[in-house]
């Protein structure tokens, strides 16, 4: 008998710690903000409570300025189940450093003017990638709207909302359902931390970059489902990448289209310390080269266009069967794509235009059961001209901007020295993609390094000779001629500098134009991608 009321006390506490876990706050949002039924508290001790905020940084616009937010803080950890419309309403997250949080979104609109619309300032971060603490699941069948802005430090003490939904630890996104979201600025950032995506089907626009993990060299951002469609709206002036972190990306699984700024120099997918696909249908357009790792567990192709293109994009295989399509909706210069159908060894087709049937969403093409080829493309014989990556060096006899690879094709008139060998300039770019100066450096009394440098040089590119002793660049770089490294330095600056991948340009694919795209794992970026009647 004993036995069985222990049993029985065992098991009411088994089911009321399930309970405890599973119970839910529901938020509901409107003129009037209800929690658990009951308007929301002022009193900043309250589990949720309501204040008001109005933002006064030199962003927020004439005819918002004295605008009053009202803010729904959450001060504990738990779980938030979110529905209805909030007009110039911010969620803000307070937890302690020990609580998860999940927010439910159900059916909820939620639109912040002058700030995010969702801001995490505080919550347990387990900072390791692809875990998280601090949840936003979009509940099945729920169809979810954010549209929010941002803010900018005001004090030195400030920390600045870059995002619609912004967060300062590390953020996972789950669920079955939808959400849009609406970004002045960028659209999901993780400020500190990583970014984990598991599920979900989300069209993010934004003024800046839609998908943003921001913590330098430290933060990855990590999709292992769902569906994702970014794009930087196409705004005169605008910039933006993708998706971009500034540690690193990697694709797992799911369906990731992400399209940069269509007129500005940025990539369709960019990181800071390197970008992995091992599984998933990824698309990734913009005018920039940012190179994928050649060691992803899924093959990829990047295609360099001779001339940017918002035409429709066909790859086949040899027997004519679309292993690939997708319709740009602006011009864009470099694209990379990956899907679990691509082969190794596999010789494929490249085609613009032309008559295609099937489904489609966001202009990526499934199910394909008819296509028409329009124009066959060819690749190789040189690389496309890049488009005002930089003021052209002097003596590189090119006018508006300059391409590195031009001594291919011929030689560019008017190169100095031992920049008239083209292998000497590739082997001191390739030897800069991976210098850290911060590394070499660290130690170093830099005005000691400094002192017989001109400071006004630092804003146009500082010698690397300059830099080092002889004796370091005999380390760091063996045999590579020195002026070499500094000329690579120069143009190295113009692609995105150190430790980004290095040289933002692609070798030539081939010596001579061919309409065979052979796939190999060493082999998977075609350059000079042009119609075939023009070679």
């Amino acid at each position: 008998m004993r036995s069985f009321i222990v049993f029985l006390l065992s098991l009411c506490l088994l089911l009321g710690g399930a309970s405890a876990e599973t119970e839910q706050t529901v938020i509901q949002l409107g003129e009037s903000i209800l929690v658990n039924g009951q308007a929301i508290s002022e009193n900043a001790a309250a589990q949720v409570y309501l204040a008001y905020q109005t933002e006064i940084h030199g962003d927020v616009p004439e005819e918002l300025q004295g605008l009053e937010n009202r803010v729904v803080t959450i001060t504990e950890g738990g779980v938030y189940r979110l529905s209805g419309t909030g007009e110039d309403v911010q969620i803000a997250v307070r937890a302690g450093e020990e609580d998860n949080v999940r927010l439910i979104l159900d059916g909820v609109d939620i639109t912040c003017r002058t700030s995010s619309a969702i801001a995490v300032y505080s919550a347990r971060d387990p900072k390791a990638a692809g875990e998280y603490a601090v949840t936003i699941e979009l509940a099945g069948g729920s169809e979810n709207r954010i549209t929010g802005s941002h803010t900018v430090s005001v004090e030195e003490t400030d920390t600045k909302l870059d995002g619609a939904i912004c967060s300062l630890v590390s953020l996972g996104i789950e669920g079955e359902g939808s959400l849009t979201v609406d970004a002045d600025n960028e659209g999901i950032e993780v400020k500190f931390g990583h970014m984990t995506i598991n599920g979900g089907v989300m069209d993010i626009q934004s003024g800046d970059d839609p998908l943003n993990v921001s913590e330098d060299g430290v933060g990855v951002l990590t999709m292992n489902g769902g569906y994702v469609f970014s794009a930087v709206k196409n705004a005169a002036g605008g910039e933006g990448d993708g998706i971009d972190s500034n540690g690193w990306i990697v694709f797992n699984g799911g369906t990731a289209i992400n399209l940069a700024h269509p007129s500005s120099q940025d990539g369709g997918i960019d990181s800071d310390m390197g970008s992995t696909i091992n599984g998933g249908v990824i698309v990734g357009a913009g005018n920039m080269y940012d190179p994928i790792e050649a060691d992803s567990a899924q093959l990829f192709m990047m295609l360099e266009f001779a001339e940017s293109t918002d035409d429709l994009l066909v790859v086949t295989d040899q027997a004519g069967k679309p292993v690939f399509a997708y319709d740009f909706p602006h011009d864009y210069m470099y694209i990379a794509f990956s899907t679990p159908d691509l082969k190794e060894g596999e010789i494929y087709r490249v085609y613009l235009g032309g008559e295609i049937e099937g489904e489609q969403r966001n202009g990526l093409y499934s199910s394909i059961t008819a296509y028409t080829p329009g124009r066959q493309m060819v690749h190789g014989e040189g690389n496309a001209e890049q488009r005002g990556m930089m003021p052209a060096p002097d003596g590189m006899g090119q006018q508006g901007g300059f391409d590195p690879m031009q001594g291919q094709r011929g030689g560019a008139p008017g190169m100095p020295g031992a920049m008239g060998d083209m292998n000497a300039w590739m082997d001191a770019a390739n030897a800069l993609a991976d210098l850290d100066l911060n590394e070499i450096l660290k130690d170093a009394d830099l005005n000691e390094v400094l002192k017989d440098v001109d400071l006004n040089d630092l804003l146009t590119g500082v010698s690397i000779t300059a830099l080092l002793t002889e004796e370091q660049i005999k380390e760091y770089f063996g045999d590579v001629d020195a002026a070499a490294l500094d000329m690579a330095l120069q143009m190295n600056r113009g692609f995105g500098g150190f430790g980004g991948g290095g040289m933002r340009g692609m070798a030539s694919s081939a010596d001579v134009a061919t309409a065979d795209f052979r796939l190999t794992r060493e082999s998977t970026g075609f350059t000079n991608v042009s119609t075939a009647e023009k070679n």
